[in-house]
């Protein structure tokens, strides 16, 4: 027992450390450890159970974990009631802290109550004018601003700043609570109150000298974001520029505090360009009036001659891309050389037929070039007959496709590469689907769906069918191309989302900050790759061989673009000169993933750290055991 207690103390006093190097994550295994060497030592319910209970609640709540964040700090409820009372102080702070991780959860209405029990415990304990009492009066004004009842918030937070107010050991709370009013009176459009709130809050922390806190960088950057929208663009900038440096210097470069404002700072900054741009176009304007028209008439036949230019440019190299891809060229091939004598020889199996270019290679996809013509490029195709049909004309029918001429419209034979045999000819239908995603079919069981890697399902969708008289390829084909079944899609896009949230949003700016490009440049890595992924996901597509993965985002309409030239951009950077920029465009990409999964019903929550995305898109699973499992396995 004495070394598991000093094992207990020793964890929590790492803990600590971890917690004040933001450690977040490696912390949970700790606490998890923790825990149970406390219920071993102390039983499950005692003071110290107690303790780590409701730590390693809030922890689970701030990392977005809210599942595990409710079992835990519902077990702490359980503890509190046991080892302090009802009627205890601490039993109601136990309640508190559950109804802040439901009011992030949604789940309002217990959230609600279970802070007027709180409340009510607190005022026959310790009275309605104690700070914990005004603190919890707080976060129900919170809870209502989150529910959208405006009037029931402001009440709850002015009467919060009343108990508050005149007390000078409360006066930094006090100017903090002034903050959470100041987005209630924006909504209600009284924006000179906001100001004026947002003015008397910084006052105080600069009557108690609290400049170059977080808090004080906070109350600029909201008065920076207040000033943009009146269009007092210097005003907003001096404001932020000064949030911004104390942001970096308390928080560091990696927090998202810094990140928000560096980015709101940009944003002032592209207003105030805009705003020069605007004069500008307006000085050009006037100018404009004062030309001659000779001298118009001159600068529109300038304008005139050089679109023409372009135009013929444009021609020429339209031209130069006389370009034959390698499914077109297949696909005239077997129409134009193996269809008829199919026709001719074939003809009673032919209703039993289907034929296309899917699989393996570039041509496949439609991204051939000069390049990949050194290797398993030619004029080719694939037939597909029904397993029972191959004793019967299969041989027959390979014997008779091998003497088809090998070359075609000038196109030499087909070079195959040294594992690109068997690629192209006749098929079983549920051999060749067999070869990629290991059933005949469809696959039958939500198990089987997981287990089948994304490029499995991507090579064995791709391509074109030239004709299926029989129907059953293409039925499969079909089947297989609406995407995964969405308890699958969901439960790889939350892993996805957890597993972008360590590598980009996480890893990747604190391994920069320590100067370790390798542990960088693997974190970048992880998190394109993830990303990429995540992008074909919420298309309901399949992500392909690594190879193409980038490219093929461009055939995608939702985020394929926009991934497309962020990935571009992320892989041309300098880890050294650049970390900045990378680490802008990585949280612009996460912002840009939160709206999309808004826009698909897949969270309610706007928070762009991917990880508190995760467990949000794993409630929407209906299935149980994939909806209770581990957020970071897919």
């Amino acid at each position: 027992m004495p070394m598991k207690l000093e094992r207990l103390n020793e964890l929590l006093k790492k803990l600590v450390q971890m917690e004040d190097a933001e450690e977040n994550l490696e912390m949970v295994p700790l606490y998890e450890e923790a825990l149970e060497l406390s219920k071993e030592i102390y039983g499950e319910h005692n003071l110290k159970t107690l303790e780590i209970y409701n730590n390693y609640g809030g922890h689970l709540r701030n990392l977005g974990l809210y599942e595990k964040a409710e079992y835990i700090l519902r077990k702490a409820v359980v503890c509190a009631k046991i080892v302090r009372g009802k009627e205890h102080p601490d039993y109601a702070t136990t309640l508190v802290n559950l109804a802040n991780l439901l009011r992030m959860m949604k789940q309002w209405q217990e959230s609600e109550s279970l802070f007027y029990q709180a409340l009510a415990l607190y005022k026959i304990t310790i009275g309605e004018e104690h700070f914990i009492y005004a603190g919890t009066m707080n976060n129900l004004g919170l809870l209502y601003y989150e529910m959208g009842n405006l009037e029931r918030a402001k009440e709850c937070l002015e009467h919060s700043l009343h108990i508050l107010e005149g007390k000078e050991e409360y006066i930094i709370p006090y100017a903090t609570t002034l903050h959470n009013l100041v987005d209630i009176y924006k909504k209600e459009g009284e924006i000179f109150k906001a100001e004026h709130t947002l003015k008397q809050e910084i006052e105080i922390y600069r009557q108690q000298h609290y400049e170059g806190t977080v808090l004080y960088a906070a109350a600029l950057n909201s008065l920076g974001i207040l000033y943009c929208e009146k269009e007092q663009y210097e005003k907003a900038k001096a404001v932020m520029t000064e949030s911004v440096e104390i942001t970096k210097k308390h928080l560091g470069e990696a927090s998202d505090a810094y990140k928000t404002s560096v980015k709101n700072l940009e944003m002032i900054h592209e207003k105030l360009q805009e705003k020069k741009m605007q004069k500008n176009h307006e000085i050009l304007q006037e100018t404009l009036k004062g030309m001659t028209s000779a001298a118009c008439a001159s600068e529109s036949n300038l304008n005139c001659e050089k679109g023409s230019e372009e135009r013929n440019h444009t021609i020429d190299k339209d031209t130069e891309k006389g370009f034959v891809k390698g499914l077109d060229l297949c696909r005239e091939y077997f129409n134009q050389v193996c269809y008829p004598l199919l026709e001719r020889e074939f003809s009673n199996f032919l209703p039993r037929m289907a034929a296309g270019l899917i699989g393996e290679g570039s041509e496949c996809y439609g991204f051939d070039d000069e390049i990949s013509r050194d290797h398993d490029f030619g004029p080719s195709f694939q037939i597909y007959i029904p397993q029972e049909d191959m004793p019967i004309y299969g041989e027959r029918l390979k014997q008779r496709l091998n003497t088809l001429p090998k070359t075609f419209q000038g196109f030499g034979a087909r070079i195959e590469s040294q594992y690109g045999d068997g690629r192209v000819g006749v098929f079983s239908i549920e051999d060749f689907y067999r070869k990629f995603i290991a059933a005949e079919g469809v696959p039958e069981t939500l198990s089987h769906w997981r287990q089948i890697p994304e490029n499995a399902l991507s090579t064995v969708t791709n391509g074109e069918v030239f004709f299926d008289h029989y129907g059953k390829f293409t039925k499969i084909r079909e089947e297989l191309q609406k995407g995964y079944p969405e308890d699958i899609r969901l439960k790889k896009i939350a892993a996805r989302l957890m597993k972008m949230a360590q590598s980009g949003q996480y890893n990747f700016p604190r391994c920069n900050k320590r100067k370790e490009y390798v542990a960088s440049r693997l974190a970048l890595s992880e998190f394109m790759s993830v990303s990429m992924s995540l992008v074909y996901l919420l298309n309901h597509s399949y992500r392909p061989y690594y190879k193409w993965v980038h490219r093929g985002l461009l055939s995608l309409p939702i985020l394929g673009k926009t991934a497309y030239d962020k990935m571009q951009r992320l892989s041309v950077l300098s880890l050294e000169k650049d970390y900045k920029e990378m680490e802008w465009i990585i949280e612009e990409f996460c912002v840009d993933c939160v709206k999309e999964l808004k826009t698909q019903g897949l969270t309610s929550s706007s928070e762009a750290f991917l990880l508190m995305q995760g467990p949000e898109v794993l409630k929407r699973i209906k299935e149980p055991a994939l909806r209770n499992s581990n957020p970071w396995v897919e």
